[in-house]
This record gives structure tokens, sequence and C-alpha cells, in this order.
């Protein structure tokens, strides 16, 4: 990775989407892109199928995870905070869940949040997630999965006991092993990558991922030309011709070049080229004035 200087400034661009999809009558994705003392965070977070309350599971995720990392100063550690707002959102959604005569009993959440931290030495995003919405690296054409499912089929690929070919199909598709809301605790799988120019990051639920091909999502997410919205509308489309089975959530990131700030200006200093030219000013305006007075001298004589 190339440092990038502190006088020089990343130019980050941002895009989303959220729907219900065909089928579905609710939409049980939440997602959110804000900016932090910490750094640009984007989220989302996919409610429980099947279960009563999971458009306010996934809602109180995203609402708790920003609470917290928007009140952490922006030297905070991130993994930290990022473990601090995983704790707080699972402990109130399983507060409301338990709440005498709650309608939610059976709710939960998955999440998958980036914080997209700008430092001297380069530009970082820290992933985090908990079930089954996915963080995607687009670089150079390639897609990169960042994220490991907590599911019942991750977890029988991860024995070798299914073909990636069997787990598209897999009865238990749908299951989770690790999700917000379902255990007193929760654990958050965290890593830190660091970003280029020209990388893209694709945060999605099951509704975009579960249906539409990484080889589609890779192609969608890397037409020449195209601008951030663009494709992140292109692959929504994608989900919904596919069938609209789910309801989708996209959050994207692109790091497209860098604007460069001239620290001496930006500092409030004078440059040698103002200096040398006000100089330069003040000397003719004093010659001029020299021979004016001259002038009137010799016409007195």
């Amino acid at each position: 990775m190339n440092e990038i200087p502190v006088s020089a400034q990343p130019n980050i661009l941002f895009a989303e989407e959220c729907d219900r999809g065909i089928l579905r009558e609710e939409n049980q994705d939440t997602v959110l892109h804000v900016h932090i003392a910490l750094g640009d965070l984007l989220m989302v977070a996919d409610g429980i199928g099947g279960y009563a309350g999971g458009a306010t599971a996934s809602r109180m995720a995203v609402e708790n995870f920003y609470a917290h990392l928007a009140s952490l100063p922006e030297d905070y550690s991130i993994d930290n905070g990022l473990r601090g707002a995983a704790a707080r959102a699972n402990a109130q959604i399983v507060a409301a869940a338990s709440a005498p005569g709650s309608p939610y009993q059976h709710m939960g959440s998955t999440m998958v949040v980036a914080v997209v931290q700008q430092r001297a030495e380069g530009i970082y995003a820290w992933i985090g997630h908990i079930g089954d919405s996915r963080a995607y690296l687009i670089r150079a054409g390639r897609l990169h999965r960042l994220t490991t499912d907590h599911s019942a089929v991750q977890a029988l690929l991860n024995r070798n006991l299914i073909t990636p070919e069997e787990a598209k199909n897999h009865p238990d598709s749908s299951v989770l092993t690790r999700s917000l809301g379902h255990q007193p605790e929760v654990e958050i799988d965290i890593e830190q990558h660091p970003l280029a120019i020209g990388d893209t990051l694709l945060l999605c639920s099951d509704g975009l991922w579960g249906f539409v091909s990484e080889q589609d999502i890779q192609r969608a997410a890397d037409v020449p030309g195209q601008t951030l919205e663009t494709v992140a509308h292109s692959l929504l489309a994608l989900a919904l011709a596919a069938g609209g089975h789910d309801n989708i959530g996209i959050e994207m990131a692109r790091l497209v070049g860098l604007h460069k700030v001239d620290s001496s200006q930006s500092s409030g200093a004078i440059s040698h080229h103002t200096v040398l030219w006000v100089v330069l000013t003040v000397f003719v305006m004093a010659f001029a004035g020299f021979c004016v007075i001259a002038y009137f001298a010799l016409l007195r004589h």
C-alpha cells in the first residue's frame, strides 16, 4: 500500500440501497452510513427472517451500534469500540424480546459494520460482523470476501461435509449459529484491512449474495465509468431480477483519489512567491513616488 501524506485528503464516495424485495411484505433490513469521530461508519443489519420483530431488531441493532460508536473519541480503539457496540445492541434486543408481554420474543438480527478510518500512513477499513450479512472488497476487478458466515451451512463447509454447490440449496441455509438477540452474550468477529486507490467496499445482506452469484456481483461492481450510485442500483436490480425473494440491504464505499492540500496555505503561512511579490510591489511604488517628487522639484527650479 502506498502511504498517503498528511497534506492529502482521500476522496471517498458512498452509496446505499435498501429494498423489501418482491415477495416480502415487510423490509426487515436496515442500512446506514454516517460520519463519526472514528471515521465513516457503514452498517447493514438483517432482521431474522420468519420471526416477528425482525424489522424492530435490525433497527435496534443499527441504532445501538451508532449510538455507542458515535460517543467515542477519534483516538479510541476501534476493535474495543465494536465489541462494546455489539454488547450494547445485543443486550437491548434481548431485553426487548424478553420483556413481559413482548410480541417479539424470538426477534434477532445480523450485523455487518465497517469503520473506514483515514490515518497519516493510509486508509483502513475495520470490519465487524455477526451472522451471515457479508463484507466484500473489490480490488483491481476482483471480488474478495472479507467475512465468514456464522451459519449452519458454513459450519458444514468448514468441516468439508458438503460442497459449495450443495450449500446453495441446503435445507439449513437460513439457520444462523450466531446473531444479535438470541443469547445473553454475543461475539463479534473483527478484522482490519488496508485500502488503496480504486478499492470498493460492499456490505450486504443475504438478499443480495444469496440470489446473485459472486461472479455477477463482481461484474456489476466493476463496470468502467459507472458512478457508485449506479453500481449499487445495478446490484439491487440483479437481486430483484433473480426473484426478489428476500429483503436487500446494500452499503458501498469507494476510494477514488486524493485532493491535494497546500499545507503551507492551510496553516496560514505565506509562501516565498507571495513575499517576493509584495517586496517587488513596494519597491516599484516607492521608486515611482521618488520620480514624481524629483520631477516637481525640477519644475520649481
